[in-house]
């Protein structure tokens, strides 16, 4: 029994050891094949250089562009017409695709193309976009390219009329609103004249009163002196009181030029007020002026251009990769050559 178990053992490790293919058999395997895998993998290599430098060269048209500029910010921080998203998800798409189409058509371009695949990608840190157009025709890109700018252009265009008319409107009523201010200034102005010519009026006034008085005071006196006895009491009497009613009337004319002194300075401070309003809008409206000034529709900061190299086909990758693929296929191919060699061999030893 023990000897049987033995026997088996034996054998399966013999089966097992044939079964294995050592590294040294691989190597004789490829040493004897080595012209079929040299020459076969050459072969692939000019074959896919062949193939690479007979197909159509496709070239790269690229245009850089970023978003308008909407307002400058006060504190640096400006504001685009657009974000680069969505400017991006525009071309993507295929919103312009068919004015270009029907531009190209328009013209009577030969081999229009049936459809426009735009690559747009936004340039890292920055709202730069970078447009790509792949083209065996680079005039004819260049065209597309340039006809896609100016579809961006007119496509935001409408917004930006639209922002410089509200401007528009805001500045007329600005000004609209500095002439009432201007004619309210004036108004008050005319009304402080008129209160220094009352004043000067009323100053006139108080002085002839004073020389009136003075006279009065005069008189009485020279009464009084001729008649100390007071004789002529009624007569006295009548001058104290056209002295008592100047000096009423004097301080009656003072208190009014104190109250038009009051509305004069009341006057001076709206016409203050009015004038620090009128800066503000005036202010308000360099401003939005400015801010009109400065609105910039789509940038293009490098106009369509070609890639000076193709970048289909990619001879050097089609050649490598049909290298390796032809190594990878020599080598099967010797090996599968190796086996039904020694397989047709066996068969023949076994047969005799």
């Amino acid at each position: 029994m023990n000897e049987d178990h033995q026997i088996q053992t034996e054998t399966h490790k013999i089966e097992n050891y044939e079964d294995e293919i050592e590294l040294i058999d691989i190597l004789r395997v490829i040493w004897k094949w080595k012209y079929l895998i040299i020459i076969g993998t050459v072969v692939c290599g000019v074959i896919a250089a062949i193939i690479s430098f007979n197909m159509a060269k496709i070239y790269s048209v690229d245009m850089v562009l970023r978003p308008g500029l909407l307002s400058v910010g006060e504190q640096g921080k400006n504001v685009s017409i657009d974000s680069p998203q969505n400017i991006k998800a525009l071309i993507d798409s295929g919103t312009f695709n068919n004015d270009i189409l029907n531009y190209l058509n328009d013209t009577k371009m030969d081999k229009v193309p049936k459809k426009l695949n735009f690559k747009v990608t936004i340039l890292k840190q920055s709202d730069t976009l970078k447009v790509e157009y792949e083209t065996a025709d680079i005039k004819k890109g260049v065209i597309i390219q340039d006809r896609l700018n100016k579809l961006l252009i007119k496509e935001y265009a409408k917004l930006l009329q639209n922002i410089e008319r509200e401007y528009d409107m805001k500045s007329s009523l600005l000004k609209h609103q500095i002439d009432s201010i201007k004619a309210t200034i004036q108004s008050y102005k005319k009304n402080i004249t008129n209160i220094q010519k009352r004043n000067s009026e009323l100053l006139s006034e108080i002085k002839l009163i004073k020389d009136n008085t003075a006279n009065l005071v005069a008189e009485k006196n020279k009464l009084l002196s001729k008649n100390p006895k007071g004789n002529d009491s009624l007569q006295i009497l009548f001058y104290t009181y056209l002295i008592q009613e100047n000096v009423k009337l004097s301080n009656n004319y003072l208190n009014e030029i104190n109250d038009y002194n009051f509305k004069k300075e009341d006057q001076l401070q709206n016409i203050h007020t009015l004038d620090n309003e009128k800066e503000i809008k005036l202010y308000d409206i360099k401003k939005m002026q400015f801010q009109k000034d400065n609105i910039q529709n789509i940038q293009i900061l490098q106009a369509p251009t070609k890639n000076p190299l193709p970048i289909k086909p990619k001879t050097k990758l089609n050649i490598i990769l049909a290298l390796a693929a032809g190594l990878f296929l020599m080598l099967f191919l010797a090996f599968l050559l190796e086996y039904l060699r020694k397989y047709r061999k066996r068969q023949m030893t076994n047969g005799n």
